[in-house]
């Protein structure tokens, strides 16, 4: 029912793209929200079909699809709204299911360590987003992003500041949704001691909600950030590109390494939304697809291996074991690398293209250093697959997983050839 809940959603986005529509002047469905809607929905849609038998072996399913579901309608609210308050209930629709989600296995340690790190981090981004949204509103006086936009070019010299101290409080609020350097500190645990299942949701729905939800409030201020706040805007995509990838070199659980690697991808999507103003949702909507697509493979593959505690080497002589698996996997690793001509090297030289069209070459210099640390780190799985091993995994896939892989690894190969968005 969730599944066809979601197909009915993208279907009636796609039936009516070109139509915008105001709701009670809080959020819109438009030009801008519906293509991250149907991102949403997509990536929901495979991971409740990936992800299904985490349903059935829990004792509470209720409950889970319950916390889910109220997850990915905060994503919504995040992705449309055109109203400062409503941002803040998406925030919190999304955030607080996901607190619960990570720790849900009341029994593992590391479960209720995760669960506890990302509600007390998540309750101080909470505290900077309502500062953050009091400093504007109490310079503008209102919460409306389109009268917003307008009254900036009027306001008084205090004002002003007032508004820019509000920009930098909310895009750190944001800063930490998604996992940016220096704010990211809680990703790796987090990441590691959530279910498996729960960690593909939030690098996939959670993310791109957070990222739609930059965008939108970013393009509201367009013109009224002064360059010291831009130069430290770039600062925060420098750190995030040069740590993750830095860090994810010297990591040996796979977990751990894929949280890493979620940094570094956060790294591009700010550089490409910082840097183009014009057409950023469309970049955006692309490089979330293609990343989302990757990160649902390794995960179920990951997931399928069954070891929450899982080594690179637990991946050793997948290939000769398992070759569906593996070469989904491979085809993840070689595409979230940015190894041309695969989608993800589309995402990534669309990013850095942007970077230079913005005049910042030094940060696609960077972006390109950290595409070279990161073949690194994603080889590492790849070669480990292709040795012999006695000990690898040797658990026939089912059909219907199988069937997931392979839609999985035909989008991807599809967004190759035919990068539409």
């Amino acid at each position: 029912m969730a599944i066809l809940a979601l197909l009915a959603v993208l279907g009636l986005s796609f039936s009516n793209f070109g139509n915008a529509e105001l709701v009670f002047n809080m959020a819109s469905l438009d030009g801008f929200s519906r293509p991250f809607l149907m991102v949403l929905c997509t990536l929901g849609i495979l991971w409740f079909w990936g992800f299904r038998r985490f349903f059935e072996e829990e004792k509470t399913t209720t409950d889970y699809f319950a916390l889910t579901l109220f997850s990915f309608a905060g994503a919504v609210c995040m992705v449309s709204y055109t109203n400062l308050a409503m941002l803040f209930l998406g925030v919190e629709i999304l955030s607080i299911p996901v607190y619960v989600l990570a720790g849900s296995r009341k029994s593992d340690v590391r479960g209720n360590e995760a669960a506890f790190k990302y509600f007390l981090l998540g309750a101080f981004s909470s505290g900077f987003l309502l500062f953050g949204i009091a400093l504007i509103y109490g310079a503008v006086g209102t919460f409306d992003l389109g009268e917003i936009t307008a009254k900036l070019a009027s306001l008084t010299p205090d004002n002003q500041s007032l508004v820019q101290i509000g920009f930098v409080l909310t895009v750190a609020a944001f800063a930490f949704k998604v996992a940016a350097a220096p704010f990211h500190f809680w990703a790796p645990d987090v990441y590691e001691g959530s279910p498996t299942p729960i960690t593909a949701y939030m690098v996939t729905v959670v993310k791109v909600a957070a990222f739609a939800a930059l965008l939108k409030f970013f393009q509201a201020f367009e013109g009224a950030i002064p360059q010291t706040v831009a130069w430290a805007v770039y600062a925060l995509c420098f750190l995030t590109l040069m740590v993750a990838n830095l860090v994810a070199a010297s990591q040996k659980n796979v977990k751990r390494l894929m949280a890493y690697s979620s940094i570094s991808h956060t790294g591009f999507m700010l550089t490409g939304i910082f840097s183009q103003q014009v057409g950023a949702e469309n970049l955006l909507v692309y490089y979330s697809l293609v990343y989302g697509i990757a990160s649902l493979i390794a995960f179920r593959v990951l997931w399928f291996l069954r070891n929450e505690v899982a080594d690179i080497q637990d991946f050793k002589g997948m290939l000769h074991t398992n070759q569906l698996a593996a070469v989904a996997v491979i085809l993840a690793m070689l595409s979230m690398a940015g190894i041309p001509p695969l989608a993800g090297f589309i995402a990534k030289y669309r990013v850095l293209a942007a970077a230079s069209a913005a005049g910042q070459g030094w940060l696609v210099v960077v972006g390109i250093l950290a595409s070279l640390l990161a073949i690194y780190y994603y080889f590492k799985i790849i070669i480990v697959m292709f040795e012999p091993w006695e000990t690898a995994p040797n658990r026939e896939l089912k059909l219907a997983d199988k069937v997931f892989l392979y839609v999985c690894c035909a989008l991807l190969l599809g967004l190759t050839v035919w990068p539409v968005v």
